[in-house]
């Protein structure tokens, strides 16, 4: 069965943006990280700063609830995480 390289999931943040302030960004990018790693298998994951921007646009403590993007595989066991744009 051959996997595909691209991939777009839906990563929702809520339990983080309910919990305290300190550090949500932070720990948005973990729960980020280890959503990808549970769910490929990953060794290794890079997130685009484009996401990193998109999550604290409305600062560090206020991240969004939810967050779109694609997963790439670049090698083996290493992914790359970018936004999702909607295209209309």
């Amino acid at each position: 069965m051959k996997e595909k390289d691209n991939f777009e999931i839906v990563i929702n943040l809520r339990k983080i943006a309910t919990g305290k302030r300190t550090n949500r960004l932070g720990r948005a990018l973990k729960e980020i990280r280890s959503k990808i790693i549970r769910h490929f298998g990953a060794d290794r994951v890079l997130i685009d700063p484009l996401v990193v921007k998109s999550l604290s646009t409305n600062g560090y403590d206020k991240i969004k609830s939810r967050i779109r993007v694609v997963v790439s595989k670049l090698d083996e066991k290493t992914y790359l995480v970018k936004l999702a744009i909607k295209s209309e």
